[in-house]
């Protein structure tokens, strides 16, 4: 049995799929195999990832109906076969050490449930946008204010991977691996290393860049819902479930206030924040989403 499975799902990547297959197969950390998920594409991936998989017995391709990535990532968590699981998007670069340093720490603080790495993002030119690594903090408090984990650089236990499955809701899209690491976080300590082990490269093309407005509100609206109704996240952060609440309402309230046309639902939801956790008064998205409508 592998030690890594690494799931990638894909849909309409055909253009871009061999490249990032290339950049995983040159990994310095060779005990992996790579799961290809097709998540009903209507170009040519099926077939280029069937042509890839013929290159390297590593590489299993699975098809299935398009369900978005929660499900495509669950789909081929239930196929994984190895001790650790990571989930990493099919337009973002693999670095050879990706596995090569969770291995190693996994050796020396032995078997510990979830584990993250450090990367950096690129522009599409290849300039270097943002670096994430300096993880000086908890990263189980951290994860209350903002998602800075790319999805690529967590690696779940397979055990606890298959217990703790992305939401599969179509709202919840492009938030799913926050809301599952925040699930995780509730019950079990996030370990680090700091190495970057992959880049994101920002496109017009990613979901946080297209996703509209209403999406925002549908997405948020269900995130609040799902953590103040989980009790293991109440458990965990019994004094902060209203206070991540208020920050989903405020998040809408600054997409509304620089969306033309809807100042009543940006108030709307300014006076939500506000009921939810009065102390959203001093927070920068509340104060900035009235200057907007100012």
């Amino acid at each position: 049995m592998p030690f890594f499975s690494i799931i990638v799902p894909c849909y309409n990547r055909a253009a871009i799929l061999p490249n990032t297959v290339a950049a995983i197969l040159r990994q310095q950390e060779p005990d992996f195999e790579l799961i290809l998920v097709d998540d009903g594409s209507r170009d040519a991936t099926a077939e280029v990832a069937e042509q890839l998989a013929a290159t390297d017995a590593r590489i299993r391709v699975f098809h299935k109906e398009n369900g978005e990535r929660g499900a495509a990532r669950n789909y081929g968590a239930q196929r994984a076969q190895g001790q650790y699981l990571n989930f990493f998007d099919s337009d973002d670069e693999m670095y050879p050490n990706h596995l090569r340093v969770v291995r190693d720490y996994i050796r020396a603080h032995g078997e510990v449930e979830v584990v993250h790495t450090g990367y950096e993002v690129l522009d599409a030119s290849g300039g270097l946008v943002e670096e994430v690594c300096d993880f000086r903090g908890d990263t189980n408090e951290a994860l209350l204010e903002n998602n800075f984990l790319a999805c690529n650089s967590v690696f779940v236990r397979q055990d606890i991977a298959l217990a703790q499955p992305f939401v599969e809701d179509r709202a919840l899209a492009s938030a799913e691996d926050w809301e599952l690491w925040l699930r995780l976080a509730s019950s079990y300590s996030f370990h680090k290393v700091s190495a970057k082990t992959f880049c994101l490269r920002e496109h017009e093309g990613r979901s946080l860049n297209t996703i509209s407005p209403d999406a925002v509100i549908a997405r948020d609206e269900l995130f609040g819902q799902l953590m103040r109704q989980n009790p293991d996240f109440r458990r965990r952060y019994p004094n902060q479930v209203n206070y991540f609440v208020a920050n989903r309402y405020t998040f809408i309230t600054l997409v509304l206030a620089l969306t033309e046309h809807r100042r009543l639902d940006t108030l709307r939801y300014l006076w939500k924040a506000f009921r939810t956790d009065y102390t959203v008064l001093w927070r920068r998205r509340f104060l900035a989403s009235i200057k907007h409508l100012l």
